[in-house]
């Protein structure tokens, strides 16, 4: 839907979405904001689901962003983007804050040339994430259970921390009965996953999370005798930074996550303050960006409930459960510290072990320093393997 009085605004969108899109969905226009919601509730009545609702702010459209705050209240399903015109920076603050606050999904500088692919490049990056939300796309695993069992809303919340589409279904519903039928589970003890990798599809009978992983083949063992340069325990913002600058430095490198790739911050809908990322950045896609990068860089994955040969016991920390790192381990009468040299910044009472992240007693707390201590671990790692560590008048 393309909704505002500027005729000129709505006849470039109209043209530049209706080029770009007008074979997979419709572009239907509004020239009157009063007509607006009733339009939609007609659309909706008739089965045909709307996807953006982008309409024009400033001075033409004065009333701009009220009229997108009301598509909530007629479908939330909907994603309402402000289309602002360039140059017009008495908007764009207006703008910021109706997103901060909510009141608008996303905004967009209005085509000023055509195609405008950056135009173009959030365009599509809202209608994936409605798409997303909305459902109707490929469902690479597809979960049976009971809505109101735990384990089949830990399982969902999983895989959606990992990035993963699913689709649940009630294993009472038609559709639920038929999946069950189709792979011989009706008895099954619930929840049944069912993978669907290619032409094979499988189903699993409440399995674990390791059974999981090892059926998606991130189990793979590896050859007996490998050594790493860097063990990461943890894939939430600080490990993934952590592998990212080690494997590009060189060093073989491996993350043990015994949950899902990002931590708390792939169960983020959105951020949004993150540097970079001017309409915000979902946890998950935030993850999955660093994931991949990791592993093009030569990281090794590996899913296990708990690292062999580290125990919770084998750091100092405070009283709230945070790992001491740096002069506090010094400071602290509980710690032992029995290297020749004072702890490097973010190593831990245990010479060669460092903390970065929510972890670590001192932590900001937010998603962009936990990635900046993860990226400061690694030069303290060479000087750890090098050898050279920190003497002790350079500590003081």
């Amino acid at each position: 839907m393309i909704v505002g009085r500027d005729g000129g605004i709505r006849k470039t969108l109209a043209e530049e979405l209706s080029g770009r899109y007008g074979m997979d969905y419709r572009i239907a226009v509004c020239d009157d904001p009063a007509q607006l919601e009733p339009v939609i509730r007609e659309l909706l009545a008739s089965g045909a689901p709307v996807a953006l609702v982008v309409g024009g702010v400033g001075e033409t459209d004065p009333d701009g962003i009220e009229v997108l705050a009301r598509v909530r209240a007629i479908d939330r399903t909907v994603s309402s983007v402000a289309a602002v015109r360039w140059g017009e920076w008495d908007t764009a603050r207006p703008v910021f804050d109706a997103v901060t606050t909510g009141k608008v999904d996303h905004w967009v500088t209005c085509p000023v040339q055509s195609p405008d692919e950056q135009f173009h490049e959030s365009i599509t990056r809202f209608l994936g994430e409605w798409s997303s939300r909305h459902g109707g796309t490929f469902e690479p695993v597809q979960v049976i259970g009971e809505h109101r069992s735990a384990r089949s809303q830990e399982l969902r919340d999983t895989f959606s921390r990992n990035g993963i589409p699913i689709g649940f279904y009630d294993a009472d519903s038609q559709h639920g009965q038929q999946l069950l039928q189709a792979f011989g589970a009706e008895s099954a003890e619930l929840p049944v996953v069912v993978l669907r990798f290619g032409a094979q599809q499988s189903a699993l009978a409440n399995p674990s999370n390791l059974e999981i992983a090892d059926a998606f083949g991130l189990m793979t063992p590896n050859p007996d005798g490998e050594v790493f340069d860097v063990a990461v325990v943890g894939a939430g913002p600080a490990g993934l930074a952590a592998a990212v600058y080690a494997s590009s430095d060189g060093l073989r490198t491996v993350v043990i996550e015994r949950e899902a790739i990002g931590g708390q911050a792939a169960a983020s809908s959105m951020i949004r303050n993150y540097p970079g990322f001017a309409q915000g950045v979902s946890g998950a896609r935030l993850a999955f960006e660093a994931y991949t990068q990791a592993w093009f860089f030569g990281t090794t994955f590996l899913f296990m409930r708990q690292p062999v040969g580290l125990s919770r016991e084998d750091l100092a920390r405070d009283r709230s459960g945070f790992i001491l790192t740096g002069q506090d381990v010094l400071d602290d009468p509980d710690a032992r510290w029995h290297a020749d040299r004072h702890p490097m910044l973010l190593e831990t009472s245990l010479p060669g072990v460092f903390a970065a992240g929510d972890v670590r007693r001192g932590a900001v707390k937010r998603v962009a320093s936990a990635v900046g201590e993860g990226a400061i671990t690694i030069p303290l790692v060479h000087r750890y393997l090098d050898g050279i560590g920190v003497p002790e008048a350079a500590a003081r």
